[in-house]
């Protein structure tokens, strides 16, 4: 997901890029909501939203593998990000299929 928003690919996604990838007309209220959710998960408030900020929004605690000790909360998060690589890389398939 990160990627498909990250139009200059720069490893990073800027709010203006979040913005951009979002669909529909943008309403001043609708961009005010948007700028507030990027503001809480943006915590070192540099305007990018790096794997650390993630870190700091992403809570694993309450997950069963968590509770039940089969997993720890990294190895959570580790397949939470994972995720968003998967994406990346049928992204850049498809696009090289186009």
């Amino acid at each position: 997901m990160f990627d498909s928003f990250d139009e200059n690919e720069d490893g990073v996604l800027d709010f203006d890029e979040l913005l951009r990838a979002l669909k529909g007309e943008m309403n001043p209220l609708r961009k005010d909501m948007i700028k507030k959710a990027y503001a809480k998960i943006d915590y070192n408030g540099n305007g990018m939203l790096e794997i650390d900020d993630v870190r700091q929004s992403y809570n694993a605690a309450a997950h069963p593998d968590v509770k039940s000790r089969k997993r720890t909360e990294d190895e959570i998060l580790q397949e939470f990000l994972e995720t968003f690589e998967a994406h990346r890389q049928m992204s850049k398939g498809d696009e090289l299929s186009k």
